[in-house]
């Protein structure tokens, strides 16, 4: 409880801290980086003299010290953590999903038959490139999630409580430019 709720400003004793503005916590740094080195940082904390920081004091200051000198440790050596995009969606995605908007408005401001027709070869083409897109990121994700099933057993139940989570309806159905909703009449078409 007393090491989630503490927090420190960039002032220390040494001032050796890089300045980041505001307040740091232990949760703004990745400590499962690569570039953590953790027999650095074992040997930063072995070298400080714990005797004389915590002779003659109580029990709450002698914790405020050790996480103050700890979150300042681990400021210096860990690289913190890199702010997540707001977008998921893949930049080759998006920019199909644009392409598709546009073609769509502009097939609905024609008014040729010939560059309806041209425009929806091109819709066409837009949603089989996206289909495509997504059965390879699809593969990725299943070849990234079988590499590190081993290593790190919780990608694979992550990938696998997604799978159960995704909507699996079948349709809308397009025959001859009309659309099926109904989930009967898709049933009946299938068979």
């Amino acid at each position: 409880e007393v090491t989630t709720n503490f927090k420190t400003n960039n002032r220390d004793i040494n001032n050796e801290t890089p300045n980041y503005g505001g307040e740091m916590d232990f949760w703004q740094l990745n400590f499962h980086n690569d570039n953590v080195s953790w027999s650095t940082i074992n040997k930063e904390i072995n070298d400080i003299p714990w005797h004389t920081l915590f002779n003659g004091k109580n029990t709450d200051t002698c914790i405020n010290i050790l996480l103050s000198c700890l979150l300042m440790l681990c400021i210096k050596l860990i690289p913190r953590k890199k702010p997540r995009s707001k977008s998921k969606i893949p930049r080759e995605r998006k920019k199909l999903l644009n392409r598709m908007k546009m073609l769509k408005r502009e097939k609905h401001r024609t008014y040729s038959k010939l560059k309806e027709k041209m425009l929806e070869k091109k819709i066409h083409e837009t949603e089989t490139m996206l289909i495509h897109h997504r059965k390879e990121e699809r593969r990725t994700k299943e070849k990234k999630v079988i590499e590190n099933m081993k290593n790190n057993p919780k990608v694979l139940f992550d990938y696998i409580n997604k799978q159960k989570d995704r909507d699996t309806k079948i349709g809308p159905f397009k025959i001859q430019n009309e659309y099926i909703y109904d989930q009967k009449e898709i049933c009946k078409l299938l068979v």
